[in-house]
């Protein structure tokens, strides 16, 4: 039966309730009380009940509320003639105060006001005040909470516990720390440690590793279904393995059983780091001859080093009459790398070079960034006009849910592709300032640096490494930092091959050339 109304006014409403989790069904604030307690607030203000939203099991916090995404639907329809929202309590729609006021000013939009069963708040600057105090209470409880939780976390990791999802080859369990929560190893602890094993033999690439591991049998924790690549990465860094635990700004070991040890671990991430750089899997670095392993022969030996009489420093291929003064070897390769340095005039154009194609590319970003916001306004108006459509009954509710789903999903992805474009702080002169030391004398950085820069100074300019024959450096590759060099100095040169780059040569590819 219709309740009269008072005063001509239209009193038709809502009812939303929800409860954020399956525990909360035996409280007070259960979905049946909740209900009960909304519908005796309606009947006593002469309201009458058009339809009551259920939301079973969902956070204030989430944003993508089904039932209250349906509601709101429901009420921006004018045929439906809603004029309140009510609830069992104000932090049943949000605990948040933000959000709060943003839904009140969405249902207001569409003549409806929000209004608790349980809470008396008037339509008064004191109603307002109330309001705001009661949306910030549970706010503030929301951040006791979060903080509590995570001051537990922490205690968690300096207790040596893993309160988090399992990963592969772990299972989360009770009991293996003073009966609380941490993890112990799963059945597929075998395969984790297989993993490693393999890694560290640096017989395969690492995507090659995967592959073979996934034939084995290697998937995620809590499925059958393989794992991904990018998982196989990420795992192959984890120092949960070795049983440390990472958390917060801090590590502490772990009191549970690790899967392989810290030896095994680092030894990956030596094979990992050195990837690609052809070196043997227990390469260790000398400072005191940093071209060892690095230089080769024209027959392939690698070049080694040692001390003569323990005092007297030397390089050799291992043959005979193949030793070299280590400092005289340092000096000659130091010229070799200064044979491609920049000079002023070079290192200028470069700058000029690099800033107008930094110009282009901040051009091309400015017309995707105006593409996108362009799509955002596109699919605003798409949204206006399926609400009409609804309104008017050409489609129905369930198909306007999915395509305001699908709009809202779009405006997302192109929110984040938003937030991607112009994160950059450093300016194209800056980047190059920064290297003009290195590019005007690649040697001086070289021979300052530590053994491990040293190395990547060297693979960095030249990737194939390099052949000494007892009296020149030759390579058959140099970076694109130092190809561009020549591009810049003879831009209209005969000689430049279809790259745009002239060929690198050596006096000893050119002596070899000849013979």
């Amino acid at each position: 039966m219709k309740i009269s109304t008072q005063q001509g006014e239209n009193k038709r409403a809502v009812i939303y309730v929800r409860v954020s989790t399956k525990e909360q069904a035996d409280e007070g604030n259960s979905l049946v009380t909740q209900e009960k307690i909304c519908r005796e607030y309606s009947r006593k203000n002469g309201v009458e009940v058009i339809k009551v939203f259920v939301e079973r099991g969902e956070s204030a916090k989430t944003a993508n509320r089904t039932e209250l995404t349906k509601m709101v639907i429901f009420c921006s329809d004018k045929k439906n003639k809603i004029t309140r929202v009510i609830v069992y309590k104000i932090d049943r729609l949000s605990r948040k105060t933000h959000d709060f006021y943003t839904l009140e000013a969405l249902f207001g939009k569409y003549g409806a006001r929000i209004e608790s069963a349980t809470e008396h708040i008037e339509d008064s600057p004191v109603g307002k005040l109330m309001k705001t105090m009661l949306t910030g209470i549970s706010e503030f409880d929301n951040d006791v909470r979060t903080e509590r939780v995570t001051d537990g976390m922490v205690d968690a990791v300096r207790e040596g516990r893993y309160v988090w999802g399992a990963p592969v080859g772990y299972t989360n369990k009770k009991a293996f720390y003073q009966g609380k929560p941490t993890i112990k190893q799963s059945k597929k602890a075998l395969l984790v440690k297989e993993t490693f094993e393999l890694i560290a033999t640096n017989l395969y690439p690492t995507d090659e590793a995967w592959r073979i591991m996934v034939m084995r049998g290697l998937t995620t924790a809590r499925s059958d279904k393989p794992v991904s690549r990018q998982y196989f990465h990420e795992m192959l860094r984890n120092r949960l393995y070795m049983g440390l635990v990472k958390k917060f700004g801090e590590e502490h070991w772990g009191k549970f059983k690790p899967i392989i040890s810290k030896e095994l671990f680092e030894e990956v991430q030596r094979v990992l780091n050195y990837k690609g750089h052809k070196v043997g899997p227990y390469r260790t670095d000398n400072p005191d001859f940093p071209l060892r392993r690095f230089v080769v022969s024209p027959e392939g030996l690698k070049l080694t080093g040692s001390f003569a009489k323990g005092k007297y420093p030397y390089y050799r291929f291992g043959q005979k009459g193949s030793n070299y003064e280590r400092d005289t070897i340092d000096d000659k390769f130091a010229n070799f790398m200064d044979s491609y340095a920049f000079n002023k005039s070079q290192v200028d154009k470069l700058k000029r070079f690099v800033k107008s194609e930094f110009s282009k590319a901040t051009k091309e970003e400015e017309d995707t960034k105006s593409s996108l916001e362009r799509r955002i306004k596109e699919l605003e108006g798409e949204e206006d006009v399926l609400v009409q459509k609804n309104l008017k009954g050409t489609i129905s509710d369930e198909i306007l849910t999915k395509q305001l789903a699908r709009i809202r999903e779009e405006t997302a992805d192109i929110h984040i592709k938003l937030l991607t474009l112009n994160n950059s702080d450093v300016s194209p002169e800056e980047a190059i300032a920064f290297a003009e030391g290195y590019l005007r004398s690649p040697s001086s950085v070289w021979e300052d640096a530590d053994i491990d820069v040293q190395i990547e100074l060297q693979s960095f300019q030249f990737p194939s490494g390099v052949v000494f024959d007892g009296q020149i450096f030759g390579t058959n590759e140099i970076c694109s930092v130092f190809k561009a060099k020549q591009l810049i100095s003879v831009p209209m040169s005969t000689d430049v091959d279809p790259t745009g780059f002239e060929p690198v040569t050596s006096s000893l590819q050119m002596r070899r050339s000849t013979n």
